[in-house]
Formats: structure tokens, C-alpha cells, sequence
């Protein structure tokens, strides 16, 4: 097979595991054996082993498309959720996600990727968004402050000191709904009590 070919097919997909080419090009024994010639060649990038992408179009792809495709399941949350919403002006060095698995770290050419454990009936509130026909899934903000609070608990302060070195954006509107919702789920006393402690802060700083 010739590598237009083989791009031809994938060009809409631009990243994809090992399982997916297998399925794709079933009829082609030897498919594995041209993507690490096509890898070789620099034709395909690897972001880990199973995981590849064209590289033609890794320059037009954020990282974090690739956070839970490196290691599922998870979704992308904490810092880096709060700064994709504009919550705090910080940007991390980091793709942080969480996951009902195993805490685990990677490093790669397109990044540091971190995945912090939670409980499993915690596993909730984020959503599927898609960028450049890649999906990813990353917290809603409210899910993204919870997690961050719970997984740091120990180390917050509960003071307007500590928020406001966060730069805690005091515009931006928390659906209460949903805080509650996940607060209720959770029900860990001193998270809710370092909650009501940001949104506190954000109603006396404005």
C-alpha cells in the first residue's frame, strides 16, 4: 500500500490507535509492519505505543486532544480546564486530567500529561467537545473547581489570600445547580466548606 493511500483514508481521522488501522485495513496483513516503516519515514508521528497521528497535521492540533487518548478513561480538569474557561489566567505546564484509574504521568514530544485518581462514582461532569474532527472530553468549570478543591484540599487555604493569588476570575458565573449537584455527590465537608469559601471571595471582590 502507498502511503497516499493509507492517508487518503485516515485524513479525517487524523489520529488513531493501533486497533482502529487493524479494523480500517483489515485485508492488509502487513499494515502494522508499513506504519513503523511509515513512522521511519516521519510520515506518522507516535504519541504512544497504539497511538499515532499524521504528521502533516500535528502543528495544527492542540495537545490536549491527545489527553484522553493517551490514557483512558479520564478528562481533562483542574488547572488546565480552569484556564480553558478563562477561570484563572495561569497556564500550565501540564494537561491535567483526571481518572478512575491509577494516578499516572506521561511525557511525550507533544507534552507532560498528568492523571489524577478519583473515585469512580465521582467520574462525572464533563463533556465531548471536538476539534479538527478529534474529540477529547474535558470537565464543565464547576466539575473542573471541584475537582481541583478535592484532589488539593490539604494545601487550600480557606481564605481570600489564596484565591486571589489563584487570580480566581470574580466575573465569571458558577452554575449553582451544578456545584451543589457535585458537592451533594461527593459530600466531603471540607470541600464544601472551601467552595463556599471562593464563591465568597468572588462576591466580596467585586
Amino acid at each position: 500500500m502507498q502511503f497516499y493511500d493509507f492517508e487518503e483514508k485516515v485524513k479525517n481521522y487524523p489520529v488513531f490507535t493501533a486497533s482502529e488501522v487493524k479494523s480500517i485495513f483489515f485485508d492488509q496483513k502487513n499494515i502494522m509492519v508499513q506504519i513503523s516503516f511509515w513512522l521511519k519515514k516521519g510520515y506518522l508521528n507516535k504519541i504512544k505505543d497504539g497511538l499515532y497521528i499524521l504528521a502533516k497535521v500535528k502543528s495544527e492540533l492542540d495537545p490536549k486532544v491527545f489527553a484522553e487518548k493517551i490514557y483512558e478513561p479520564s478528562y481533562l480538569s483542574l488547572e488546565f480546564a480552569l484556564n480553558y474557561y478563562g477561570i484563572i489566567p495561569d497556564i500550565p505546564g501540564t494537561y491535567t486530567s483526571v481518572t478512575s484509574k491509577t494516578t499516572k504521568y506521561f511525557k511525550n514530544p507533544f507534552g507532560n500529561f498528568t492523571y489524577q485518581k478519583i473515585k469512580p462514582e465521582f467520574f462525572t461532569g464533563y463533556e465531548a467537545r471536538m476539534e479538527k474532527n478529534v474529540s477529547f472530553n474535558i470537565a464543565t468549570p464547576e466539575k473542573a473547581l471541584i475537582d481541583y478543591i478535592y484532589l488539593n484540599k490539604n494545601k487550600i487555604k480557606d481564605d481570600i489570600d489564596f484565591w486571589k493569588e489563584m487570580r480566581i476570575d470574580e466575573e465569571f458565573k458558577f452554575k449553582k445547580k451544578k456545584l451543589d449537584l457535585y458537592k451533594n455527590l461527593l459530600n466531603n465537608r471540607k470541600v464544601n466548606k472551601l467552595i463556599e469559601s471562593v464563591l465568597n471571595y468572588q462576591k466580596n471582590v467585586r
